[in-house]
């Protein structure tokens, strides 16, 4: 006959193997209730608010990011080195703007508005010295304007209040070449170093040609015709 001592682990035996199988099957429950839910498709958020948002690599180094600058958007991409390469930001006449920036950080290209409004683009030389611009007039024209490495005029192009177009070449500033379009026909108007117009070519307000000559001292030389 069995003892009671011997009969109490028969019974404890007994209870360990449903305590065993109890547990494996709730492990099994919970395990399929897991790979259910792997199967369900998160729903996407209709909105993500936060005041910025960071893209980064795998060291850690930030090359993107979207925040906010004196209570405007901006967005701006960076190097690895951590050297800001591209910004979208709002100027300071409200209008938006997009710099680009070389390795040293000196801004290369330039789009926004003008103070007249309307579009501006400009390209800066390595020394952040405007070169080249291209614009909008008072009077809604376009313009182009070439500089040169002390952000002086070299090239002017651009629309005439009298109508058609202008262009004049300068040097140091001083422009000695100019080109102009109006209604009655072409003209054409060489200057001296001291700003005195020596050449005049062109259509006059008759629609008549005329070539004129005149010396430094603004004195006519001569004329064709007479």
């Amino acid at each position: 006959m069995q003892t009671k001592l011997e009969q109490r682990i028969i019974r404890l035996e007994k209870n360990l193997q449903l305590y065993r199988f109890g547990s494996i099957g709730l492990l099994v429950i919970v395990l399929g209730f897991a790979m259910m839910s792997f199967d369900k498709k998160q729903a996407a958020p209709d909105v993500i608010e936060a005041k910025a948002f960071h893209l980064v690599n795998d060291d850690g180094k930030v090359l993107a990011e979207l925040t906010n600058v004196k209570g405007n958007g901006e967005i701006n991409t960076y190097s690895a080195q951590g050297q800001r390469l591209l910004s979208f930001f709002q100027s300071d006449g409200g209008s938006g703007g997009i710099n680009t920036f070389d390795k040293d950080g000196n801004v290369l290209f330039k789009v926004t508005s003008s103070t007249d409004g309307g579009g501006y683009m400009c390209l800066f030389n390595s020394a952040t010295t405007p070169v080249v611009e291209l614009g909008i007039t008072k009077i809604e024209s376009g313009y182009l304007r070439i500089n040169d490495r002390n952000e002086k005029k070299m090239a002017w192009i651009t629309y005439t209040e009298n109508g058609g177009g202008y262009f004049s070449i300068s040097n140091d500033g001083q422009e000695m070449l100019r080109f102009s379009t109006p209604s009655d026909g072409g003209r054409m108007g060489i200057y001296n170093g001291n700003n005195t117009r020596v050449v005049y070519a062109g259509a006059q307000d008759t629609k008549d040609g005329n070539v004129s000559v005149w010396n430094s001292g603004a004195t006519r030389t001569g004329s064709l015709p007479q």
